[in-house]
């Protein structure tokens, strides 16, 4: 019955974005940011997924959605070690060769405003997590050993970036990061982990702050 449930609910939200991809071409979406657009379609992602989960009455935490304090705590553990890391490589790379690993990572993406901000560091994130690791990596993994289901999860996590990468770590990035969130997710069991550390590495790519 849950993976019945979670076959649904995945169907309902792809969906939702090719119906959400199709209007946007639409002159009702036209006076929409971009990302201002992605952020309401995250939203109501997010609320699809709960309603479907609560009319099938399947536990949240069956998709990890359990443990914020101890999977937010290790993911903020993780967010500050892996961003410390990414300054560090960045300001050696700049200071050395004088390339930019922000400008080569996020080339020419500029976020201005609250909302397209928060579309991409905490509304993306959230509902991509329950997406690709709540519901892809659950059921991959309920058939398949951990480093299948990490793989073939991330791939899927991948392909998804592709239409909007433009360049080849367009696709890397979100392949890497894959991988992460999914070891993450499995070694915590709790989805606030890998979202934590999703959020976070979002902030520092798009924002440009560091």
């Amino acid at each position: 019955m849950r993976e019945k449930a979670f076959l649904v609910t995945a169907a309902a939200l792809v969906a939702l974005e090719v119906v959400s991809a199709s209007l946007q071409g639409l002159p009702l979406a036209a006076g929409f940011h971009p990302l201002s657009w992605t952020g309401m379609v995250r939203c109501a992602d997010i609320i699809l997924f709960f309603a479907l989960f609560r009319i099938l009455s399947v536990p949240l935490s069956g998709v990890g959605l359990h443990g914020f304090v101890k999977g937010g705590l290790l993911g903020l553990a993780v967010s500050i070690i892996l961003g410390s890391g990414f300054f560090l490589v960045s300001y050696a790379t700049q200071t050395l060769w004088g390339v930019d690993l922000r400008a080569f990572v996020n080339p020419g993406v500029k976020i201005r405003g609250l909302f397209p901000l928060l579309s991409v560091c905490l509304l993306g994130p959230f509902a991509e997590e329950i997406f690709f690791r709540g519901l892809c990596y659950t059921l991959i993994r309920a058939h398949r050993g951990v480093w299948l289901s990490v793989v073939f999860s991330a791939i899927i996590f991948a392909a998804s970036h592709l239409l909007g990468a433009g360049t080849a770590t367009g696709v890397l990035i979100p392949l890497v990061g894959g991988v992460v969130f999914a070891l993450l997710y499995e070694y915590t069991g709790s989805l606030f982990a890998p979202f934590i550390l999703h959020g976070a590495g979002n902030f520092i790519l798009f924002s440009r702050i560091i």
